[in-house]
């Protein structure tokens, strides 16, 4: 047989009461190490790979691929969430090379047991985009993670509150906020503007813009590129908004207690009140998304176009509202709405 060529690190395997690793080199010819222990010998491997030319470590991987996704323009917590889902999965000591797609594949059957659908397969996602970006590379000519099937089927949008539900939550929030109760209007912020946590939690005093013709609520970035936008102010939260922000530092925070003065911002501290108003409203719990996906349909089905609603939401489409957030039938309703006003001489 044909001793196959090019510089490689074996093993470790059980040999009696010691184990072995064998180092291959560019020729094919080999020499093999022996350790008391597996223990011993795993870090044996480790750095007779680090001194073979040409082998890259996981580790190295992942600080070039950190360097890419800044190079690509992506945002810190992106980058972040994606090196911590990938260092998950791979021991980052090991050369890429000898990543297999066995051991990939267990190592997903594991996170299957222990965590969410949604969890399970964004990792996934992020292991494969990595790897087809280290085949670009050239490092290796076919990813291990390629042909690893998700498994579950993934959540689309949050608990909503229907419309009457809606009416009574607001109610209170509004008695709360106008009560004095921080919390609660940032809550309504979120509720009547369609607004993602962060895009509330971030923004400072200045964001909040008042003048002759009403006031604007400043987004300037976000979680996406179409998530820097302003929208209108509707009443009566645009008052209570001005009063929030009069003579205060422009640069503060505008909901301080959201977050620490380091600037980070605690969404808890949301879904908690969040929480808290639903039970005082005794309507169903639901997420802070839960209420920016009821603005959604509500907007949608009252027969606000569908693009308006897309780009009050941040989105770069309809399609992506649809599927994440407006409730099925909430565009055919609103149309059938618009028909029956024509049909009807102008008449609802």
């Amino acid at each position: 047989m044909q001793r196959k060529k090019g510089f490689r690190v074996c093993g470790p395997y059980r040999h009696r009461k010691r184990w072995r690793i064998f180092i291959i080199d560019a020729e094919g010819e080999r020499r093999m190490e022996s350790f008391e222990t597996e223990v011993e010998a795993q870090e044996g491997a480790r750095a007779f790979r680090k001194t073979i030319p040409g082998q890259l470590s996981i580790e190295n991987a992942l600080l070039r691929y950190e360097k890419h996704m800044r190079s690509k323009g992506n945002k810190s917590k992106t980058i972040d969430e994606n090196l911590r889902r990938v260092t998950a999965w791979h021991d980052v000591d090991q050369a890429v090379a000898d990543v297999t797609p066995r051991q990939l594949q267990r190592v997903y059957e594991q996170r299957i047991e222990s965590r969410a659908v949604d969890t399970h397969r964004n990792e996934l996602a992020s292991v494969k985009t990595f790897w087809r970006w280290i085949v670009k590379q050239a490092w290796v000519v076919h990813s291990p993670a390629e042909k690893i099937e998700p498994v579950g089927r993934r959540r689309r949008g949050k608990e909503q509150l229907r419309r009457a539900e809606a009416q009574v939550f607001y109610s209170k929030a509004l008695r709360l906020a106008q009560a004095g109760d921080v919390a609660a209007l940032a809550i309504l912020t979120v509720m009547l503007l369609g607004l993602r946590s962060s895009e509330v939690l971030l923004r400072q005093n200045r964001d909040v813009d008042a003048g002759a013709q009403g006031v604007l609520f400043w987004v300037p970035e976000g979680k996406t590129k179409e998530s820097s936008r302003y929208l209108e102010v509707p009443s009566p939260i645009d008052e209570l908004l001005i009063d929030q922000v009069d003579d205060r530092d422009p640069r503060a925070w505008l909901f301080p207690s959201g977050g620490s003065s380091s600037g980070h911002r605690e969404k808890t501290w949301l879904l908690k009140n969040v929480r808290r108003i639903c039970r005082a409203a005794d309507v169903p719990v639901v997420s802070v998304h839960g209420l920016r996906g009821t603005w959604a349909t509500l907007t949608t089905d009252a027969g606000i176009a569908s693009h308006t609603v897309a780009k009050e939401l941040g989105h770069t489409s309809f399609q992506v509202t649809r599927q994440h957030y407006a409730e099925r039938g909430s565009p055919e309703r609103a149309r059938a709405r618009k028909m029956l006003k024509v049909v009807n001489g102008g008449k609802q």
